[in-house]
């Protein structure tokens, strides 16, 4: 099943569903039907600067590409995208006079989360913490999923 493609590899998907073709069709298939909610959550996300949501969004739509070989989208792009959005979430919740308790975890977690990347990466996602950064990498994965999806496509029409 394997072909040749710019976007998608699906090398991994075909070695977790052993070769099944049904099964990586309804991957491909769930795949998708996917993209689209992620695409506008994403939008929505960060028009409304709802940083928890889009991070969950990102963190969500980063093992989906992954399984479809998206490597560098996924692991880098949305990783990063996550980072960032956690990282305003952080100065949200610190500009706020009082928190309750819930957000006090919160805050305890995102630090936790953060501080648990390499040093290289935290002092990355505080240089790249930008609005204009996250459109760009939002536009990334809208255009690399489009392809990816249109190659899925064509393999499921075959």
């Amino acid at each position: 099943m394997s072909l040749e493609f710019k976007e998608v590899d699906l090398t991994y998907l075909e070695s977790i569903a052993d070769g099944d073709k049904e099964i990586i069709e309804e991957l491909i298939n769930i795949f998708i039907d996917q993209i689209p909610e992620f695409t506008e959550g994403l939008r929505n996300g960060l028009e409304q600067k709802d940083w928890r949501a889009l991070a969950g969004i990102a963190h969500k739509a980063k093992s989906s590409v992954v399984s479809m070989g998206m490597n560098n989208l996924g692991n880098v792009d949305l990783k990063n995208l996550e980072l960032i959005a956690k990282s305003f979430r952080i100065d949200e919740l610190t500009s706020t006079d009082s928190l309750n308790e819930k957000e006090e975890e919160e805050l305890r977690v995102l630090r936790y989360n953060l501080d648990s990347y390499p040093d290289e990466k935290i002092e990355w996602v505080e240089q790249n913490k930008d609005i204009e950064v996250m459109k760009t990498i939002i536009q990334r994965f809208e255009l690399k999923c489009n392809i990816a999806c249109n190659e899925l496509r064509s393999l499921l029409e075959k």
